[in-house]
C-alpha cells in the first residue's frame, strides 16, 4: 500500500517508505515527491544492499587461491555462479529501472578471474601483498620481452631471470613466505601441476609432491644440462627415483587412480556421463574396453609376424569393435556426443600409410620393449581444434 504524502503535522519516520516490495518502494518514493533521479539511485543503493553479501560469499571463496589446481578447472563451477547472480541483478535493475547494469557497481565486471588473481597472494601480510605484486609483475613484463626477442639473451636467460626474481622476492619475505611462494610460482610448482594437473589433486597432496620435486631440483638443478653426458646421467637417475618417490607418497591405488584421472580418454567419458547421468559402473565398464582395445592395438603394432600392409585393417577392426561395445554399454546419444570430443590417434606405419582412430580411440600405446616402435606426441587438441590429442607411432 502506497503511504499517504506527510504533512506538516505528520511526524514523518523514513521507514514508512520502506517495503520489501521494489515496485511499492518506489510507489512510496514517488508519493513524497521524489524526482525520478532520486528514485533511480535509491533503487539501485538499495538493489546493491541486497545482492553485496552473496556477491561477498562468491568472492570469499576466492580469497584462498587454490595454487595446487592445474589450469583453471577448479574455478569453472564458481565462473557459473557468478554469471549466474550478475544476471538476476541486471534483470532485476532492467524490470525496475529499465537499465541493466550500474555502472558505478564494483561486481559489474568482475571477473571469476579477477576474483583469483585477488586471492593469489592473501597469505602475505598486508605490506608487503604490494611489494610482491609489483616484483612479479616486472618480471612478467621481462619474461614477455625475452620471449618476444626484445632483449639479447642467451639459452640461459630464462633461468637467469627467476634466479633474480627469486633473489628480489627474499630481500621482501621471511624463509617461510617465500617458500610459500615457490609453492604457488616456481619451476617446481609448474612441473607439478604439469605432471598432475589433469587430476583431483588434494593441497596436502600437491605439497608432498612439490617437496619432492623441490628437492629433486635442489639437487639436480631445474633445468638439465645437456653438455655434460655424466649430469645427464646422473639427472636421468634422479629422476626415475623421484617417480618413485611420487608413487610411494601417494600409494599404489591413489596413484593409479591419478593416473586414470590424467588420461584424456577418462575425463571424457567423466564429463560425459556426468552430462547424461550415467551410472560410475558405466564409466568404469568403457574405460575398461579401451584398455583391452589398447594393449590389442600394443600387441599388434609389437607381432613382427604380420606384415605392415595388413596392419591397418587389423587396427580398424579393433577400433569397429571397440565402437561397438561403448555404442552399446553408453547408449547412442551418449556415444555420439563421446566420439565427438574425445581424443583421436593417428597411426602410421613406416610404408606411409595412416590409420585415424576417430572418436574414442585407444590410449596411447607403449613402446615395444624390442624398441620396434616409436611414439611421438604430436599436439593436444580437442574436437573443435582444441584439445585432441595427437599420436603418431612409426612402425616398422
Amino acid at each position: 500500500m502506497a503511504v499517504p504524502v506527510p504533512s506538516e503535522k505528520t511526524n514523518f519516520q523514513w521507514g514508512q517508505l520502506e517495503s520489501t516490495d521494489f515496485h511499492q518502494y518506489m510507489e512510496n518514493l514517488r508519493a513524497i515527491g521524489c524526482p525520478p533521479e532520486t528514485v533511480r539511485d535509491l533503487v539501485i543503493a538499495e538493489v546493491n544492499k541486497m545482492f553485496a553479501p552473496r556477491f561477498t560469499a562468491l568472492a570469499s571463496q576466492m580469497q584462498r587461491y587454490e595454487n595446487w589446481r592445474g589450469g583453471k578447472r577448479s574455478l569453472d563451477g564458481l565462473r557459473q555462479q557468478l554469471q549466474a547472480l550478475q544476471k538476476e541483478k541486471r534483470d532485476l535493475l532492467l524490470a525496475l529501472l529499465g537499465i541493466d547494469r550500474d555502472p558505478q557497481e564494483r561486481w559489474a565486471n568482475l571477473t571469476i578471474d579477477g576474483m583469483a588473481e585477488l586471492g593469489r597472494y592473501a597469505f602475505l601480510p598486508a605490506d608487503k601483498e604490494p611489494q610482491v605484486r609489483e616484483i612479479m609483475e616486472k618480471y612478467k613484463e621481462l619474461e614477455a620481452g625475452r620471449r618476444s626477442g626484445d632483449l639479447m639473451g642467451t639459452p640461459d636467460s630464462g633461468k637467469k631471470l627467476r634466479e633474480e626474481r627469486r633473489a628480489e622476492l627474499a630481500k621482501v619475505l621471511t624463509p617461510e613466505e617465500l617458500y610459500e611462494m615457490d609453492v604457488r610460482d616456481s619451476n617446481a610448482a609448474d612441473s607439478v601441476r604439469s605432471r598432475f594437473g589433469g587430476a583431483d589433486l588434494s593441497e596436502e597432496e600437491y605439497r608432498k609432491l612439490f617437496a619432492l620435486r623441490k628437492a629433486y631440483e635442489d639437487e639436480q638443478g631445474a633445468v638439465a644440462d645437456y653438455s655434460d653426458p655424466e649430469k645427464v646421467r646422473r639427472r636421468s637417475e634422479a629422476r626415475k627415483q623421484l617417480d618413485e618417490n611420487y608413487k610411494s607418497t601417494l600409494g599404489d591405488e591413489r596413484y593409479a587412480q591419478i593416473q586414470k584421472e590424467q588420461d584424456a580418454s577418462w575425463r571424457g567419458l567423466t564429463s560425459v556421463a556426468q552430462q547424461f547421468n550415467l551410472p560410475q559402473s558405466t564409466v568404469d565398464q568403457a574405460y575398461q574396453y579401451q584398455q583391452v582395445a589398447s594393449q590389442q592395438m600394443s600387441a599388434l603394432l609389437s607381432d613382427p609376424s604380420i606384415s605392415s600392409d595388413k596392419r591397418p585393417e587389423l587396427m580398424k577392426q579393433i577400433q569397429k569393435e571397440l565402437d561397438d561395445q561403448l555404442s552399446a554399454l553408453m547408449g547412442n546419444g551418449p556415444y555420439a556426443q563421446y566420439k565427438k570430443s574425445s581424443p583421436q590417434f593417428y597411426l602410421s606405419s613406416g610404408g606411409g600409410d595412416t590409420v585415424v582412430l576417430s572418436g574414442p580411440g585407444p590410449v596411447p600405446i607403449p613402446a615395444a620393449p624390442n624398441g620396434a616402435i616409436q611414439q611421438r606426441i604430436i599436439s593436444t587438441v580437442d574436437g573443435s581444434g582444441q584439445g585432441q590429442t595427437r599420436v603418431t607411432i612409426q612402425v616398422p
